[in-house]
């Protein structure tokens, strides 16, 4: 009998869940936002055995509360000297012991099947190297369903099936493909797409299943702008580091090349509420309001577009 509670003990996880803090870390707001991922964690329909790690900087060691594996008692933790989310990120795979590793936001709640939708996808997939869920914002009014929209949905095709990007802040992997390929340090908190970028080139798949769905936190306009700056200021940069990505060649225009990234991002940005307005509640009469809010919130990724193009960085960011 102790021989069998043993094996069970030491059995081998199915998936590991590696949780990090990406933004605003280590106040009581970051670590509410932990205990709401893990409480949904604690309630997964999922039989078979998970490892939960959380991973975080060395220097928070003190502050990391004590009631986290009361909520979730399975739950490790795992200090570095990673000071990115990217670097915390990669530090959790690295540890992980599953074959399967999702990575999930410890300001997104994900749904009660959220492990099994993302495990099935893996196993009835075998050819798959990493799957993204469909991320929303709770939907309390228009500004929040607009703003899911407009930023969540670039990865979305309305409908399970393949894509060209990785989600950050809800992803699963093959841990052996992610170890081949870890998020980029140094870049930005939105290098994601050189990732995806590597691993398509190497001949993986990435898959979109809309099941697979998690509610993130949302702080209205200081947090749009923040993500804005990051995301403009990203997507200059990792062309800067990578010029096999598409549009790379657009860098060596310097500040010229900004009304080209601006408009490309609006078009893309208009797609995307023609595709996939209904999937986060956008309804007809709504779309020429979230057509508008497109042009505004790409607006604000220019500063950060000049900021990368100066060869600056964001300073000012509540993002790791």
């Amino acid at each position: 009998m102790r021989k069998r509670t043993k094996q069970r003990a030491t059995k081998k996880p199915a998936v590991s869940v590696v949780i990090v803090s990406d933004y605003a870390s280590g106040g009581t707001t970051a670590w509410n936002d932990v205990r709401a991922t893990l409480r949904a964690l604690a309630i997964q329909n999922f039989k078979e055995p998970v490892e939960f790690i959380l991973s975080e900087n060395t220097e928070y060691k003190k502050q990391i509360p004590r009631d986290l594996t009361k909520i979730l008692p399975s739950l490790k933790t795992i200090l570095s000297s990673a000071a990115s989310s990217y670097g915390l990120k990669n530090e959790g795979v690295r540890a992980a012991a599953a074959d399967i590793v999702a990575l999930i936001d410890a300001d997104c709640v994900p749904g009660a099947d959220w492990l099994q939708r993302l495990v099935d996808v893996m196993r009835n997939n075998p050819s798959v190297a990493a799957v993204s869920g469909r991320t929303t914002y709770a939907g309390r009014n228009f500004l929040e369903r607009a703003m899911a929209l407009l930023s969540r949905s670039y990865l979305d095709p309305g409908r399970a099936g393949s894509t060209r990007y990785i989600s950050n802040n809800n992803a699963a992997y093959r841990r052996t493909v992610y170890l081949a390929h870890p998020l980029p340090i140094g870049v930005s908190p939105f290098a994601a797409r050189m990732q995806a970028e590597a691993i398509l080139r190497d001949g993986g798949r990435l898959l979109f299943e809309p099941r697979m769905h998690v509610i993130h936190n949302y702080d209205g306009w200081a947090m749009e702008g923040d993500i804005r700056r990051n995301a403009g200021y990203g997507t200059v940069a990792i062309r800067f580091h990578d010029q096999t990505l598409p549009y790379a060649w657009l860098v060596r225009m310097g500040y010229a090349s900004i009304p080209f990234f601006f408009a490309g991002l609006v078009l893309k940005s208009w797609w995307d509420c023609f595709r996939c307005n209904s999937q986060y509640g956008i309804r007809w009469h709504e779309l020429p309001a979230a057509l508008g809010l497109a042009v505004v919130v790409n607006i604000m990724e220019i500063p950060g577009m000049l900021r990368a193009l100066s060869g600056g960085e964001i300073t000012e960011t509540a993002y790791r």
